[in-house]
């Protein structure tokens, strides 16, 4: 039962509907005593005169029972002059609530030692019998629930209806139990079997039957939003008072001084209960680890680890560096010990390990500090690196129609970069011009056996002339069964004349878009120059992506890339291939299709390698500003592209996420891109991954997706701190062997949870003690918080517009009734 976003509820009302019968003109004081002394008289003479009839033509009996029919016609008349009404009154109960809130961000997560002895007695009086210190600040709030539930949510419930809320960054709505009367009231007895019953706010649940737990996975703690949401949730009901179980951190919304304000000015009874060790805060983090993200196989590396400490100002600390290779049964094995010291004001310098590897593919290298003795956060003592180790340098083979600016850029930044061998062949070039790159070639590779010699082909806007069937054909085999890569940039020179040249079709159909029959119309249209430029629009899956992935996470990356120049020329194309996955799409309107906007970059896999298409010759516009997302962006397209050859050709499954560390209580998007052992799409509807993190281990579904061939996603919500490590296996393939991939990710907690994690005790007593009528209590002094919360209910009675019930028909009915009776009878028994 929670809510991201409360929705103020509209008062609950209890209604009793009460019917009285009254006399509206009854008279009182002496005119009572008046009319009743005259109604008695007029009844004595009644049945006096009857008594003393002088004529006796009935016996004494029947003249008494004639007196009585006259006795009830003068009460008859009495009663309608005192005009008896059927009175309605209406009583209406507005209940009144007790607010609950519990601390449920990270925090809470966190164990404290409580070294002071009296402070440990008292957190020891709540726990479960057995349980021992250090304890976490979730099981204490747990337990409090658990085993004081009668003496806590059932006495808050006595009095007033209770609202209990879980907080962090936003509060949550757990469930709403009954006050008093909702028990035994059949008409509001409304509450179902268990607390997560009902989504319905208005859902009472018996104090009785309540349960939950404290998961402590929140990224924040604002008590502001908290105290302002809950408080409003009521929609103007009565409070009896707040109840915050927290830890203190402040650490989002508004300040203590703005909170404690507004309980203030509201007049809201505030009682805090401060849960965890105020004591000083000893901690030992390891705040970065370094490293290069693709190394060469046998040169050396540095890991680097930053430490960070809190309290701690002398003696030395102990980093182990941690290596594990791929594979879904590799295990962690220590490589390297060192023992820094601490220097005063707790600086630790960095820690540097020289490391060289010959196994090729990935490796985790993870940095740990063992946890010390007084320490308050052992959980961000491990912090991992993910390193790629290749083979040999990355030979490109670079084809360019002609010397435009992008190819001047782009040939230049792969030849400085180490990682990469680059032949150039410059088709405009004279025929005995020296041609550039760190390996000079002085004629184009055509033959199979000189084009196998590549990792990958980048075409930027080629004259096709030069191109052979062979050629293409060697390119095809390349890419299919080498695992090599092919890029292709078009510009306005030679594109649209290569795209329809038969020649060379074989490396077209390579690419991971549709051309369009009509491209020279729609250019011609617009015009072959455009002065106006337009923004690139990023599909947001298109962020984790390899070549688009500029930082840790998502925000990142899209942040980096609102800062690229648009683009002003680009070759239209129909559509991406079912198997593409798009990178990048026009934001101009006109330039759309039935299947979206224009794509502008794309990426595939073909067969055992990877094509890439870029539709526009504009990248270089964007070292104007961001000289550094130029560099990063082509020098991962190309590590993309070659990446399949590297790491051995064909591979069946990848597995993706938007960044390499995510926040506890955070939701981790798992996409996958599989094929079946014929490198076709998979197209079985769901596939079990797993998710396992130390000794546990867990599945969860990827589903298909049907607009994407090939590609699966789920998601999963990390329960603890740690290393993960995300896993699936298919089905055999050709070599009787299943396929298995796995990726690794760190969930850390949030940093704002961490930085202050003792409990601030001075912050919350200045908060209670502003309040009107609250105030701070020990986790041991829930029984003072019950008896000091009172019953704050209103209640209202309204009476509606009595019925008359003299004034009907059968009112002298019953006068002309008794008379006519009496008639009757005297002249039966001869007295008339």
């Amino acid at each position: 039962m929670n809510f991201d976003r409360l929705q103020p509820i509209a008062q609950v009302q209890r209604t009793i509907t009460e019917q009285r019968f009254e006399f509206a003109s009854l008279p009182t004081g002496w005119w009572a005593v008046g009319g009743l002394v005259l109604l008695v008289a007029l009844t004595w003479a009644i049945f006096a005169m009857y008594r003393t009839e002088g004529r006796r033509g009935a016996s004494l009996g029947m003249r008494m029972f004639l007196a009585s029919l006259r006795g009830l016609v003068v009460l008859t008349l009495a009663a309608v002059l005192i005009e008896p009404v059927l009175a309605t009154y209406i009583h209406r109960w507005i209940d009144s609530y007790c607010i609950v809130l519990l601390d449920d961000s990270s925090s809470m997560d966190l164990r404290d030692r409580y070294p002071d002895t009296e402070v440990a007695s008292r957190v020891k009086s709540v726990l479960p019998p057995g349980e021992s210190l250090p304890v976490r600040r979730a099981d204490i709030l747990q337990s409090v629930l658990e085993r004081n539930e009668a003496a806590l949510m059932n006495g808050l419930s006595e009095n007033n209806r209770v609202k209990v809320f879980t907080f962090s960054d936003i509060p949550k709505l757990v469930a709403t139990l009954g006050g008093p009367g909702d028990h035994t009231d059949p008409e509001r007895n409304d509450a179902d079997d268990s607390a997560d019953a009902s989504d319905n706010s208005d859902t009472l649940v018996d104090a009785d039957r309540f349960n939950m737990a404290i998961t402590a996975q929140g990224p924040g703690t604002n008590i502001s939003r908290a105290m302002r949401r809950s408080v409003e949730s009521l929609n103007g009901a009565p409070l009896a008072g707040v109840i915050l179980f927290t830890d203190g951190g402040f650490n989002q919304g508004d300040p203590i001084e703005v909170v404690a304000r507004y309980v203030e000015e509201q007049g809201i009874p505030l009682h805090v209960v401060g849960v965890g060790d105020d004591s000083p805060v000893q901690n030992i983090r390891v705040a970065e680890v370094i490293a290069p993200e693709n190394v060469f196989k046998q040169d050396p590396f540095s890991v680097t680890a930053h430490i960070k400490t809190q309290g701690i100002d002398t003696g030395s600390v102990t980093v182990r560096l941690f290596e594990q290779g791929g594979g879904e049964s590799a295990s962690s094995i220590p490589i390297k010990t060192r023992v820094v010291p601490v220097k005063p004001g707790g600086v630790v310098d960095p820690v540097v390990f020289e490391i060289t590897r010959e196994k090729l593919g990935q490796a985790v290298y993870r940095v740990e500090v063992p946890e010390q003795e007084a320490e308050s956060v052992p959980d961000d003592n491990v912090k991992q690196v993910l390193v790629n180790i290749i083979d040999d340098k990355m030979r490109v083979l670079l084809v360019a129609g002609y010397p435009s600016w992008d190819y001047r850029y782009l040939s230049r930044l792969l030849i400085r970069d180490e990682t990469f061998e680059v032949s150039c062949w410059l088709q405009s070039a004279d025929i005995n011009a020296v041609r550039d790159g760190n390996t000079i070639i002085d004629h184009l590779p055509g033959t199979p056996d000189e084009l196998y010699e590549y990792d990958a082909v980048i075409l930027i806007d080629p004259d096709p002339s030069e191109f052979g069937p062979g050629w293409a054909r060697a390119v095809d085999t390349l890419v299919s069964d080498y695992g090599g890569g092919l890029l292709y940039v078009a510009a306005r020179a030679w594109t649209p004349q290569f795209m329809r040249d038969p020649v060379v079709r074989r490396v077209v159909d390579l690419l991971p878009v549709t051309p369009d029959a009509e491209a020279d119309l729609i250019l011609n249209r617009v015009g072959h120059y455009q002065t106006r430029n337009w923004t690139i629009d990023i599909p947001t899956e298109a962020y984790a992506h390899s070549i688009m992935r500029l930082g840790m996470d998502v925000n990142d990356a899209r942040q980096r890339w609102s800062d690229v120049e648009g683009i002003y020329w680009h070759y239209p194309v129909m559509r991406e291939k079912p198997v593409a996955t798009v990178l990048m799409r026009h934001s101009n309107p006109q330039m759309r299709n039935s299947y979206g906007g224009h794509v502008l970059a794309a990426t595939q896999f073909v067969g055992s390698g990877r094509s890439a298409f870029v539709s526009f010759d504009g990248t270089w516009r964007w070292r104007r500003y961001a000289t550094d997302l130029y560099n990063q962006f082509w020098v991962q397209t190309m590590r993309y592209l070659v990446e399949g050859k590297l790491l051995g050709g064909k591979k069946r499954a990848t597995i993706y996420t938007e960044g390499e560390s995510f926040q506890l209580g955070s939701t981790v998007n798992v996409t996958a891109r599989l094929f079946d052992a014929k490198f076709e799409p998979l197209r079985t509807d769901r596939i079990q991954a797993t998710e396992a993190v130390g000794n546990r281990t867990q599945s969860f579904k990827l589903k298909r997706q049907l607009d994407r061939p090939g590609w699966y996603e789920g998601r999963f919500t990390p329960v603890r701190t740690g290393s993960y490590r995300i896993g699936l296996t298919l089905q055999a393939g050709a070599d009787g062997e299943p396929i298995t991939t796995t990726h690794d990710i760190q969930v850390v907690r949030p940093n704002i949870e961490i930085v202050n994690p003792g409990m601030d005790r001075g912050a919350l007593e200045e908060l209670a003690l502003r309040s009107t009528g609250g105030g701070y209590y020990n986790i041991d002094q829930l029984d003072e918080i019950i008896d000091v919360i009172p019953d704050r209910h209103e209640s209202t009675t309204i009476k509606s517009r009595p019925i008359p019930l003299w004034d009907r028909w059968w009112t002298l009915a019953v006068v002309v009734g008794l008379l006519s009776i009496e008639w009757a009878v005297r002249k039966w028994v001869r007295l008339l």
